[in-house]
């Protein structure tokens, strides 16, 4: 596509239609940050400036782990690799290019797609280029490895699969897509031989990974509203968990759907475009206007609700240890405890923006959990936690 589809898909969550990144006078202000009892104690590691992050665009480029290896992708077209334990960076390669979606992790690759459609394959042990590849169109989200192949939806609503080992396309499936978006394009999942993918439609479908080929499709939600911005739907990032796929959608619904049949087994109205976690009995929801939810995973009841940080623009949640972890607006990493919703901690890495979810992962000798967070400005932060003493 061109240039102006992608200004349009970056500009469309600052329109104050929606109500949710309105810069104007008469927007609801973020609610203000009160005095807690901290239960939990957040250290940082280590902290790194690691290039220009989203550059400015509603971008998520989140980072991805593997084998003690933090990768991180900016929009100037730099893509990096930390030792996670210490922080240590490894390597460092400046593309020419304007990367929007990434980074994909897998399988000796680091993958990352650019503003004009280009899908590029680094090796994950130096960064040198492996292969570089046409998608139908911008990559807005992160590529997904798996196997022997890498997955790209791309903004004019085409899944296609690349091969692993030379990038050359193994299929393109496509979809009508809406003239106008708020989600950009959601990041598909990939489990047991099976692509899921949200659509702007409020429609998740279930393809082949080895053809493309379609298996199922379930309409999550309904276009209703007088004008565009009303009839926005925008299905999030799909999590399978077991025999279950959970999705979101602006404007939409909460839903778990049977995985071989796509078929919805229970339903919440609740407005969501940011992707979910899913952990024991409990789905964790961040709505559109900031309510941090618990969800039952059984029949989508709600267990607790948390409303302290409405219209702070969270960005998803990660669990860690006993905690759900979010970012919001202004750099703070919000802790709740994942059994009630009861704030625990809280710690700011900085002054960007967090919208990607947290990254958790147990890392060096011993093992220890830590949580790695990244702005919108580039700056990627690796936090500890641990219980506070009386």
């Amino acid at each position: 596509m061109r240039m102006r589809a992608l200004a349009t898909a970056l500009l469309l969550p600052v329109l104050g239609g929606c109500g949710l990144f309105s810069t104007h006078s008469n927007a609801v202000p973020p609610a203000k940050l009160m005095p807690f009892s901290a239960q939990l104690k957040i250290s940082r590691l280590w902290s790194h400036e690691t290039g220009n992050g989203s550059g400015g665009y509603n971008l998520a480029l989140r980072p991805a782990l593997v084998q003690g290896v933090i990768y991180v992708a900016n929009e100037d077209g730099v893509v990096a690799a930390y030792r996670a334990e210490d922080g240590h960076k490894l390597w460092r390669r400046h593309l020419k290019a304007q990367i929007t979606g990434g980074v994909g992790v897998g399988q000796g690759l680091v993958v990352v797609g650019t503003r004009r459609g280009h899908v590029i394959a680094l090796k994950m042990s130096d960064g040198a280029l492996s292969w570089d590849v046409r998608a139908p169109s911008e990559v807005l989200t992160a590529p997904v490895v798996r196997d022997q192949a890498v997955y790209v939806a791309s903004l004019d609503g085409h899944v296609a699969a690349f091969g692993l080992a030379h990038g050359r396309r193994l299929w393109l499936a496509a979809h009508v897509e809406p003239s106008l978006k708020l989600y950009l394009t959601a990041r598909p999942s990939v489990s047991s031989g099976v692509v899921y993918e949200g659509y702007p439609n409020g429609e998740v479908v279930a393809l082949h990974t080895e053809d493309g080929q379609r298996l199922w499709t379930s309409a999550i939600a309904q276009m209703r509203g007088g004008d565009a911005v009303e009839r926005l739907i925008d299905v999030a990032h799909p999590i399978v968990a077991q025999n279950l796929v959970y999705a979101n959608g602006y404007h939409g619904n909460v839903v778990a759907l049977a995985r071989h049949s796509g078929r919805i087994l229970w339903s919440r109205p609740l407005s969501s475009y940011r992707s979910m976690a899913v952990g024991g009995q409990s789905l964790y929801v961040v709505t559109a206007h900031g309510r941090v939810m618990a969800l039952a995973t059984a029949t989508g009841g709600t267990v607790w609700t948390q409303k302290a940080f409405l219209n702070r623009r969270l960005g998803s949640p990660a669990l860690a240890g006993p905690a759900v972890v979010v970012g919001d607006l202004q750099g703070y990493t919000q802790w709740l405890s994942r059994r009630t919703g009861v704030l625990l901690a809280r710690q700011r890495v900085g002054e960007g923006a967090i919208r990607t979810a947290p990254l958790v992962a147990a890392v060096g000798a011993q093992g220890l959990p830590t949580v790695f967070v990244l702005t919108t400005t580039g700056r990627l932060t690796a936090l500890s936690f641990k219980p506070k003493q009386p």
